[in-house]
């Protein structure tokens, strides 16, 4: 995704092994983003839900990880432009990062654990969570079913997206989709947008 959008990368995949409950990166897309090893790991681990409660199917949660240290904060960066007319709970804290997770867990009596087990993870520098879960929503069954050259096209659809200016309309076009979305501002009166 654009610079512009706050991502490193739209999407991670991960995939929990077969014969352990060990969770390890799969693909990374676009290819030359940069992640520090220990961004990957937290990554990992907080990918999955917590416990094996049971539930099959589809589920989407969200998390926050600290940036690593030796990381460049840049001071000057062009979402630092659009952050100042944002309400607070929708400005972006530059010392983290943001998770959207699209989990899958289906029975799959071909595997040792019994179940396929697989996350869609997008990493972004905003809190914008419902929007990163319909993005998610959009982007992630498909690609379950499609893998890698659908995840390239979706990427190349959110290439072309607009700056996300606060206040302004904006339609946005995703795989044969277009999601029209507006940013809050500070100046909205609270229950007046979505």
């Amino acid at each position: 995704m654009p610079v512009a959008w706050g991502t490193e990368m739209p999407g991670l995949e991960l995939w929990r092994e077969e014969t352990s409950s060990e969770r390890r990166l799969q693909v990374i897309y676009p290819q030359h983003s940069k992640l520090t090893d220990k961004e990957k790991t937290n990554i990992c681990y907080l990918s999955f839900p917590d416990s094996n409660s049971g539930c099959l199917g589809d589920t989407q949660f969200c998390f926050r990880f600290r940036q690593s240290s030796g990381r460049r904060v840049s001071l000057h960066c062009l979402l630092d432009h659009y952050d100042k007319d944002l309400p607070v709970y929708l400005k972006k804290d530059p010392a983290y990062f943001y998770g959207y997770v699209y989990f899958r867990q289906v029975r799959d009596k071909s595997l040792k654990r019994g179940y396929f087990q697989k996350s869609l993870v997008l990493i972004s520098k905003l809190p914008y969570i419902h929007f990163f879960h319909t993005v998610l929503k959009q982007i992630a069954p498909e690609y379950f079913e499609k893998s890698e050259p659908y995840l390239e096209a979706a990427c190349n659809d959110v290439d072309r997206w607009p700056a996300p200016v606060p206040g302004k309309t904006l339609h946005l076009p995703i795989m044969g989709v277009v999601m029209k979305v507006r940013i809050p501002t500070c100046h909205d009166k609270p229950g007046t947008t979505q």
